[in-house]
């Protein structure tokens, strides 16, 4: 399928004189300078993690999670 369209391409562009083969070619560059540049670098999970764990919730949730430990440490036990 894409060899049958770049065949088809070709072909097209083979019709065509100089002047309009220049006038497609700069087109194409056209349409490809303002595309917009897709990030090619993987999120790392590490960075993900630590922003995360930078995150104004999770800092509040563990330090409500240390305070509930410390409590429990320090209510009497009952047996």
């Amino acid at each position: 399928m894409v060899k049958r369209k770049n065949n088809r391409i070709a072909d097209e562009l083979d019709k065509l004189n100089d002047n309009e083969t220049t006038a497609v070619l700069d087109y194409i560059s056209e349409i490809l300078q303002t595309r917009k540049p897709k990030s090619h670098e993987p999120v790392n999970p590490d960075e993900l993690i630590r922003s995360l764990s930078d995150a104004y919730e999770n800092k509040r949730a563990r330090q409500v999670f240390e305070w509930e430990r410390v409590r429990r440490q320090n209510v009497p036990r009952t047996i």
